[in-house]
């Protein structure tokens, strides 16, 4: 199956170089419990002049434990044109240990133009408000996140013949363009948020000329539908996207719909300041409907979180109580005590502890108690309860 996805992925016409591991990060910065990992991979697109941009794309991967095959997801971030070339390597670590704990392989590309690859060229640049040219941008987008899936596809603990695409912003359009592509082993595609041209400060809620982003989404979904059943796509939007207003994005869910593309729209009710944010800002509203939406595409194992019921151990406020002994745990405790619900505290019996309040407390807990060891974790309290229960 490996070799098969591997040559269709090269009738695509797609740059095919090795990959290599990157070593120039630190190590005790990956987070050993979901097997965080940095990898190279070379890719080679054009922009809107016809100029070749290419460079080794900062790739970040998430797995589970065990030996797999898992079932790849690649996650594409957005975009902001001003700042491009600030952008760091993307983890999206709460998304990615819900895809993780959903059974995924994942992969957080930096794409050409952002970052340390900014100075290369930026392929993705849509050339102006007055009269963009989105289809090149895009194309170049898509074309590096299919790389990616082609690059993964080599992994041994990888099966690329099941294939999710998300994006966030430019990266949900984007993927929404991969998917036209028809990759190999292709399931499914969500797209968070996603267009092109938008400003919140200049012209919010009212992207550059989104008539053309509407007829480009309509392409995507007669491509997407042209040679066999469409792929099964979820998109999500909230009411205050300070991008995309609603009605765009309603526009661009039937007109990809019209062209033969399966689209599930879903229209969120106002998220914080700007939900355009939502998915790094919104994982407990979205991650159940994700879930669902997976779970219909045969990925039945939960990503979702639930807090464990409370127990009689001890009262919530008895520091002493607590398992580890140690005045750093304690410390931590006292901390996690300060904060407000909804908020976490997580340990093992090997004196490490992790805390978090806000958004995504489950997930998060876990993450800081177990990423340096790679130890599973056990809750000793959830919001104002005791959840511990002794081994």
């Amino acid at each position: 199956m490996r070799s098969t996805v591997l040559s269709m992925l090269s009738l695509l016409g797609l740059f095919i170089g090795s990959v290599s591991a990157e070593t120039q990060v630190d190590a005790t910065s990956l987070h050993k419990d979901i097997r965080e990992a940095v990898l190279r991979v070379p890719v080679a697109v054009q922009d809107a002049f016809g100029r070749d941009v290419a460079g080794d794309l900062l790739v970040t991967t998430f797995k589970p434990n065990g030996p797999g095959p898992f079932p790849l997801l690649i996650i594409s971030h957005g975009r902001n044109s001003e700042k491009r070339g600030e952008y760091g390597r993307q983890r999206f670590e709460s998304a990615a240990r819900f895809f993780v704990r959903k059974g995924f392989a994942v992969a957080a590309p930096l794409r050409l133009g952002y970052g340390e690859l900014a100075s290369q060229g930026d392929p993705e640049n849509s050339h102006g408000c007055s009269r963009p040219n989105y289809a090149p941008a895009l194309a170049a987008a898509a074309r590096q996140i299919v790389a990616v899936a082609q690059a993964m596809a080599t992994q041994p603990d990888v099966d690329a013949s099941r294939l999710v695409l998300v994006g966030q912003s430019v990266g949900g359009i984007a993927s929404v363009a991969a998917a036209a592509m028809r990759p190999p082993g292709l399931v499914a595609a969500i797209n968070f948020a996603g267009g092109h041209g938008g400003s919140p400060t200049v012209h919010r809620g009212e992207p550059c000329q989104p008539a053309q982003l509407k007829r480009l989404f309509q392409s995507y979904g007669e491509l997407n539908a042209g040679a066999e059943a469409p792929t099964p796509t979820l998109w999500i939007y909230t009411e205050n996207d300070m991008y995309f207003a609603p009605r765009h994005s309603r526009d661009w869910a039937e007109a990809y719909r019209s062209g033969g593309g399966l689209v599930d729209y879903r229209l969120l009710p106002a998220i914080g300041d700007d939900g355009h944010r939502l998915f790094a800002a919104a994982n407990d509203v979205w991650q159940p409907l994700v879930d669902e939406f997976l779970t219909q595409q045969g990925f039945s194992q939960s990503g979702v979180m639930k807090p464990p019921p409370g127990t009689e151990f001890a009262p919530l406020s008895d520091v002493e109580a607590l398992p580890l002994h140690s005045f750093t745990a304690h410390e931590g405790y006292k901390k996690f005590l300060l904060s407000k619900p909804p908020r976490a505290f997580a340990l093992n019996s090997d004196g490490e502890f992790g805390y978090a309040s806000g958004e995504d407390v489950l997930s998060r807990a876990l993450g800081f108690c177990q990423k340096r060891k790679g130890k599973p974790c056990s809750f000793y309290a959830v919001d104002d309860k005791v959840v511990w229960r002794p081994q």
